[in-house]
């Protein structure tokens, strides 16, 4: 009989069970999708793209991931740190490169917070602040639709949706609109509580850990808790989220389908939180998925919603492309050094 397999050996098992059946589930779902589209409409579509069209997107998304940076480098200079901004900027650019590739779509997260770490002054402080930022992003992205979908369109807000009964928001987008809305709401003014528990869980056990997630906590419940801080932080998120709306709307021009504004605007927030939960790798399939399910709820064509996944899908790929190129030139920040350089300013 042969021996049982180490705990160690069982993980990886494990984990590569689940990452063989994300694979499979990313090519199930983009096949269906694809099924459902006829790849001519979907390349007719693409192909009434004009060079204007194309530029607009590149400069929107360039405005989107800088203000997103901004948002993160603001965090962290309340926080007393001073790393450089560019270095920021090319961690972020890492961050979605991995989150193409990694079978979870926070995984560029954890890589830009532990690029992060090495240029402030405090570990945890990379740690806590893109965790933050990336609640208030998820939340204003949801508060977004979930106003949309509840208020503005209810009473007719335009754009091919709200103007008779027929064409209302479905009672259900509202419902997981609303839902997913209060979730990250009780989050972003709870986020210390899970981290709580986990100091206590390691006290024991990895008191170095414990130290750190220690300090996680005072940062979500200290300077970070602050009226201020959370003011900043929405805001520089419902300016990331517009920009991100801008895209898709002029997207669906450049396909030639204006008139989905409203359903952009209910939808497109929709999409992007459920296409973190973690079922495709990195998001892909599912995406795609949600984009014509969703938008095909709200009255957008399966063609028009799947050209609009395919931009966004393209402009993820291309900043995925820079921050490989960034993770080539710089693969390992020194340690600290941009705090060291905070420090020594006057």
């Amino acid at each position: 009989m042969s021996a049982p397999a180490p705990p160690d050996s069982r993980a990886e098992s494990r984990a590569r069970s689940k990452t063989a059946l994300k694979a499979a589930a990313t090519l199930g779902i983009l096949a269906i999708v694809l099924y459902k589209v006829p790849f001519s409409e979907l390349a007719a579509r693409l192909g009434k793209l004009r060079l204007f069209d194309v530029l607009a997107l590149v400069a929107l998304t360039i405005a989107q991931v800088s203000f997103g940076v901004v948002r993160w480098f603001r965090l962290l200079r309340r926080l007393g740190e001073r790393p450089r901004f560019f270095a920021l900027y090319g961690d972020v650019l890492v961050g979605l490169t991995y989150n193409m590739f990694l079978p979870t779509t926070v995984g560029g997260d954890v890589i830009r917070a532990l690029r992060a770490r090495k240029r402030v002054s405090a570990a945890h402080r990379a740690w806590s602040t893109s965790l933050f930022e990336r609640i208030a992003g998820l939340l204003a992205m949801a508060a977004s639709g979930a106003i949309a979908a509840t208020i503005g369109l209810g009473g007719g807000l335009g754009g091919g949706l709200g103007v008779g009964g027929e064409n209302r928001v479905p009672p259900a987008l509202q419902w997981i609109a609303g839902g997913a809305t209060l979730v990250l709401l009780l989050i972003f003014f709870f986020a210390s509580a899970p981290f709580r528990v986990l100091v206590r869980m390691l006290e024991r056990r990895l008191p170095g850990a414990a130290d750190d997630v220690r300090g996680i906590v005072e940062d979500l419940e200290g300077p970070l808790a602050t009226p201020g801080a959370r003011a900043e932080a929405l805001a520089w998120s419902i300016l990331v989220q517009a920009l991100g709306i801008a895209f898709v709307v002029v997207g669906a021009r450049g396909l030639d389908a204006p008139g989905h504004d409203a359903a952009i605007l209910v939808g497109v927030p929709l999409v992007h939180v459920l296409s973190m939960v973690p079922i495709t790798i990195g998001g892909l399939g599912l995406r795609e998925g949600l984009f014509v399910g969703i938008l095909g709820m709200l009255r957008v064509p399966a063609d028009v919603a799947l050209g609009l996944a395919a931009q966004w899908l393209a402009s993820s790929v291309a900043f995925a492309i820079a921050g490989a190129g960034v993770a080539v030139a710089d693969p390992a920040p020194s340690v600290h050094g941009d705090a060291r350089r905070g420090q020594a300013r006057p």
